[in-house]
């Protein structure tokens, strides 16, 4: 089944009621619809096939929304990509998947690496580079759609609809090729475990481009004809005046969010009423952390589980929640123990690692994926975690790869070797510390190598400390 099909009859049976407010503006069912198909006709008319690969860089925004289910009404293959990315990083990507072409920004354009996009430049902005040859602008392409046609809705469910970098410790990132069957099984699984009502406003707060907000935040809600409210960026009072102005009453998100707001909670300024509950995943949330935000700011938080490989697979219900687990497996979803470890079967899991043999013979046996996760499985079937077995931090809810940021280190030039030790953070999860010893040749100071980190590393996969010997 083609994502695009289920979205299109709700957008047909809710029609005038609004299911996007970004800033001031209210797009209602139907006029996503509209938007979703003429974007598809245009990108058609553009030149983009069935199984192109198409890069997504975008903050949260409604064209990313666009963007991801036009792509995929035609078939074509969406890669989306965080935008705190640095051009090494994006540069390796490129270099591992091809793409067609790009959907970004002018500013974030100007980071992509040259020649990496040789096909295709669409801006969701006017400010159109004249020397790029190919290029769009969203208005253009509006213009475009509008007398161009599209085929009939087609899309087994093993038709690749996405392909999401992760990482795993292997020191590369790892492209997750996800079907359409992924993503409509891992959508009813979790329509299930968080009972969103067509009534609720969902606040869309972490970044689209994570495979926990694009399912949760943008999928989920829009198949029950929810409201989602988008918010471009994380900044604690403005979450709390979002609550205010929109009467949000579901929020889901990674710890760190909660606990940043939890950081910022004032009780008698701030009406946060309308906020009932909210689910919670990326990385884990200590039950100590739950008790201080359902008593401090009345919200109870049902933790969930996923991987980039798997969609969200396990979340709490809210009949029976137990905050210290992971809640129970989703629709279809099977999950069980081998040698401590958390493995996932089922139709969320996705088809393979791109072009990564190797990988896929690593971490896929006798059918089921091996997350590199400890866990246990109580007599409920509730699923908890025990730590990390792979060589990652999680930081922000954020894998961070430290085979790859051992690598960054090594390569500055005096360094003679790199050890990482990793500290559990409240806020954040974890926090990694670098010591670093230099070979003599020059002086290398601690200014010099977080420059050199800004340069080939995002912000969140840096060294909070850094010590020089």
């Amino acid at each position: 089944m083609n994502l695009g099909t289920s979205l299109h009859w709700v957008s047909k049976k809710m029609k005038d009621k609004v299911c996007l407010i970004e800033n001031d503006t209210s797009v209602s069912y139907s006029e996503l619809w509209d938007n979703i198909e003429l974007l598809a006709k245009a990108f058609l008319k553009a030149g983009i096939k069935k199984n192109d690969k198409i890069v997504i860089i975008l903050p949260n925004c409604k064209e990313f929304i666009y963007s991801f289910y036009a792509l995929s009404r035609i078939n074509a293959v969406t890669i989306p990509l965080n935008h705190y990315l640095t051009s090494r990083e994006l540069e390796e990507i490129f270099n591992d998947c091809s793409p067609k072409g790009i959907i970004t920004t002018s500013k974030t354009l100007e980071g992509i690496p040259a020649g990496s996009i040789k096909d295709l430049v669409i801006l969701t902005d006017d400010k159109k580079k004249e020397k790029i040859e190919n290029s769009y602008t969203f208005k253009e392409l509006y213009e475009l759609g509008k007398d161009g046609t599209l085929p009939r809705f087609s899309a087994s469910n093993d038709q690749l609809a996405t392909i999401n970098y992760t990482y795993r410790g292997t020191g590369e990132p790892l492209g997750a090729m996800l079907t359409h069957g992924n993503y409509h099984h891992g959508a009813i699984g979790y329509v299930r475990l968080t009972e969103i009502t067509t009534q609720q406003r969902v606040l869309l707060v972490t970044p689209i481009s994570h495979i926990f907000t694009l399912v949760s935040c943008v999928i989920v809600p829009l198949l029950r004809g929810a409201t989602v409210v988008i918010m471009k960026t994380f900044i604690p009072k403005h979450v709390f005046k979002a609550i205010e102005k929109h009467k949000i009453d579901f929020i889901i998100a990674v710890p760190t969010v909660y606990i940043s707001l939890l950081k910022n909670y004032k009780k008698d300024s701030l009406d946060i009423s309308s906020l009932k509950y909210g689910i919670t995943g990326g990385s884990y949330l200590s039950p100590e952390i739950y008790e201080r935000i359902r008593n401090d700011m009345g919200i109870e938080l049902l933790q969930g589980y996923g991987l980039t490989e798997t969609m969200p697979i396990t979340c709490n219900p809210r009949s029976k929640n137990k905050p210290e687990s992971l809640g129970v497996p989703g629709h279809e979803v099977k999950v069980k123990i081998i040698d401590d470890e958390i493995v996932i079967g089922g139709p969320t899991v996705m088809k393979e690692y791109y072009q990564k043999n190797g990988e896929n013979k690593k971490f896929f046996k006798d059918g089921w994926f091996y997350t590199g996760d400890y866990g246990r499985i109580d007599e409920e079937g509730y699923v908890y975690f025990g730590g990390l077995k792979k060589d990652i931090a999680k930081i922000g809810g954020h894998n961070v790869d430290l085979k790859e940021v051992r690598a960054v280190l090594n390569s500055l030039k005096g360094v003679k070797d790199v050890k990482l030790n990793i500290k559990e953070n409240d806020l954040w999860g974890h926090r990694i510390q670098a010591e670093i010893e230099t070979d003599g040749t020059k002086k290398i100071t601690e200014k010099e190598v977080r420059s050199f980190c800004n340069a080939k590393l995002a912000l969140y996969k840096i060294p909070r400390k850094i010590i020089v010997k």
